[in-house]
């Protein structure tokens, strides 16, 4: 099965373009919340990551250390 990706830019006209996909037998229509859509392309928030070394006998200095010396 193919997929594709269609962005509605008019909202008022959504329901209109889904009633229309419908009337073919070989689609199926399958709708995202948009709530639902925000949480997937939620961008990193880097502060979230605050504390992640806390509990680890590491500091700054040895973590670059570790990160230019590995092998590639």
């Amino acid at each position: 099965m193919d997929r594709i990706i269609i962005n509605i830019k008019d909202h008022s006209k959504l329901s209109m373009f889904l009633d229309f996909l419908k009337l073919f037998q070989f689609i199926e229509v399958q709708s995202r919340e948009k709530s639902e859509a925000k949480k997937r392309s939620k961008r990193y928030n880097f502060f979230d990551s605050a504390g992640m070394w806390e509990k680890r006998e590491i500091n700054s200095t040895q973590l670059r250390n570790k990160a230019w010396t590995r092998n590639r």
